[in-house]
């Protein structure tokens, strides 16, 4: 379009051709631009529909393994694992991606950088650790 525009300037393509032809390229811009926010709202929605099934995922792992047969939980386990190594007494699992990160959290218990939001008065056991200091 610069390039065109220039071309108008010096004369090189008349007014009625630089008409035209900016129309259209303008009507294929806006086409374009319709695509790409077509696409963007799509994109967000299948990102956060895949976030809430691994989540729930996650949350319904181990019931979904004791309760079902031999095959589903092969397929729950692909889903989930990507490899596991054995030391002739334990299996250590290597998840694949997001699982990998919820296991992390969940192992360090690291699940908010900020209070819980749902405030309740300590237990018994931070009682008596604040009363013993």
């Amino acid at each position: 379009m610069d390039r065109a525009y220039d071309d108008k300037l010096s004369g090189a393509i008349d007014e009625e051709f630089w008409n035209r032809k900016s129309k259209e390229w303008r009507g294929e811009q806006q086409q374009i631009q319709i695509a790409l926010n077509g696409l963007n709202e799509a994109n967000n929605g299948d990102r956060l529909l895949d976030v809430k099934r691994t989540l729930e995922l996650a949350n319904k792992a181990h019931f979904l393994y004791v309760t079902q047969n031999p095959a589903e939980q092969a397929r729950l386990l692909k889903s989930v694992l990507l490899n596991c190594s054995i030391d002739g007494v334990s299996v250590y699992p290597t998840y694949r991606k997001p699982f990998d990160l919820i296991f992390k959290r969940v192992k360090n218990e690291e699940w908010s950088g900020r209070e819980d939001l749902n405030l309740r008065p300590p237990g018994p056991e931070k009682v008596a650790a604040t009363l013993s200091c």
